[in-house]
């Protein structure tokens, strides 16, 4: 497997893996080297940790074809796996489905707006569609379990709207985080105009506030650290 780190702190171990199906022209990843590791590797480091999470996330981790071998041999470890995915590929979160905790996907924009979304990813119209259409049946997959939904609020594609597009896709998720464009340099690099922590705390306290009226938690990542609202 191709790995681009792996983490272990506050009771969560995380394993990023390298390679994506997208090309989003923010994304760190792309620019990450990778090691190559066995699912054992893995397994033992997840054994010889007191964390009681494992997080598979990084670029996208369904392209490794060890991952459900993976998860299963982490689940018979009695961990709690949480798969973070981009939905493209339902058929690894369906298999994934008896060995997960949870998942873990991210919504880039209203799934209506074609335009915006091959904006944000880098895919031609075609595989756009294709994506929505994915994502739809990976997000149903997803409600099965604790379903752990993430924006990266980047003005223009989302604000507040544009968010009430995105509600149907957020019910049945147990949380759903908004993060503050470009407020950690580790997650995201400029993009268009934007080079610094974009929308301001106000709108994104305004955006969490909204959402609360279809899911139940809401949490905010941004310059002003982490903030929980719930109803």
């Amino acid at each position: 497997m191709r790995l681009v780190d792996i983490s272990d702190s506050n009771g969560m171990m995380r394993v990023e893996f390298f390679g994506c199906n997208m090309k989003c022209p923010y994304c760190v990843h792309i620019h990450q080297p990778f090691k190559e590791m066995s699912v054992e590797e893995v397994v033992d480091l997840a054994k010889n940790s007191y964390s009681k999470t494992v997080h598979l996330g990084g670029a996208e981790p369904t392209l490794q074809k060890e991952l459900i071998p993976l998860i299963k041999a982490l689940n018979d470890a009695g961990k709690e796996v949480l798969l973070k995915s981009n939905g493209m590929k339902p058929e690894v979160l369906e298999g994934a489905l008896p060995y997960v905790h949870g998942f873990v996907l991210e919504l880039k924009a209203p799934l209506d707006d074609l335009k915006a979304i091959m904006g944000l990813t880098g895919m031609s119209e075609e595989r756009t569609k294709k994506y929505v259409t994915l994502l739809r049946a990976s997000l149903e997959i997803a409600r099965k379990k604790w379903l752990h939904i993430w924006v990266r609020v980047i003005p223009g594609y989302v604000n507040l709207v544009t968010l009430p597009s995105l509600f149907p896709y957020m019910e049945g998720a147990s949380e759903v985080l908004f993060y503050q464009f470009l407020s950690n340099p580790d997650f995201d690099l400029p993009f268009q105009d934007y080079d610094s922590a974009v929308p301001g705390w106000v709108d994104m306290e305004k955006i969490g506030k909204k959402a609360l009226l279809v899911v139940p938690r809401v949490i905010l990542m941004g310059v002003n650290g982490k903030v929980v609202l719930e109803k």
